[in-house]
């Protein structure tokens, strides 16, 4: 398996990670500027803005703003020889008449690019009017199957806002959509927390990577902070070890 970093644009944080970790994955949020990439060999993975950058596919009086974001990825993507990007397929905020499944369908359809991946969102937000699209494996399979999509897995979404009972065999549905790519960040059920550092997690690690091909390619979304990561690493490279993968 490979292991990735994260980061929105700090070139010094990434200089940390150039033995350590595989490739590194760039959120392309448009006010950086990315030109600092190009001192790196490392490959990249590109993500594109999403909702909580104001950005969504599936509200059609954004599809402007959405398209010219996706197409600043593309650009990064084109830059540093990024084989994939990852994008959200959107929100849906029930009650609002510009929101609908159909306009984020149409919206991918338009693009004719094979690098795109995209990803599972999570069922339920704190804000009970909204929903993330492609949130189950059955909705994934769809979408996939209508816009000719890759899939993108993130185990932390598709945790977020459920009742765990503390079983990993649902994952297993994920993986028959073969994803292309996968992401995971500590995370907590008591307080509902993610993206934390893999020391702070509840997350059985060791369960979930056991239904990971052997070829996945897995970047951390974890605590942007050196020496935090620096552990993560080495936390998933210990289990990985373990697993013989």
């Amino acid at each position: 398996m490979k292991i990735g970093v994260k980061t929105f644009g700090d070139g010094n944080f990434l200089k940390h990670f150039e033995k350590s970790a595989d490739f590194f994955e760039i959120m392309a949020a448009q006010k950086n500027d990315y030109s600092f990439l190009k001192n790196f060999s490392l490959p990249t993975v590109i993500h594109a803005e999403h909702h909580n950058l104001g950005i969504n596919p599936a509200d059609i009086t954004r599809k402007e703003e959405s398209l010219k974001s996706l197409n600043f990825a593309r650009a990064i993507a084109d830059m540093t020889g990024a084989k994939k990007i990852v994008v959200h397929a959107g929100v849906i905020e029930k009650g609002n008449k510009n929101h609908s499944l159909k306009n984020a369908i149409n919206f991918f359809r338009e693009i004719n690019d094979e690098r795109i991946l995209i990803e599972n969102l999570a069922q339920k937000y704190e804000d009970k009017k909204k929903k993330g699209l492609c949130s189950t494996p059955r909705k994934i399979k769809k979408f996939m199957k209508k816009t000719n999509k890759k899939f993108c897995f993130d185990i932390n979404h598709a945790l977020q806002g459920k009742n765990f009972n503390g079983k990993y065999n649902f994952i297993k549905k994920y993986i028959e959509l073969n994803p292309a790519h996968y992401h995971i960040g500590g995370q907590t059920f008591t307080e509902r927390k993610e993206h934390l550092c893999l020391e702070n997690s509840e997350l059985d690690l060791k369960k979930i990577l056991s239904y990971y091909p052997a070829d996945a390619e897995i970047t951390l979304e974890t605590e942007v902070d050196v020496e935090k990561t620096k552990k993560d690493i080495e936390i998933i490279r210990n289990v990985l070890k373990e697993l013989g993968k």
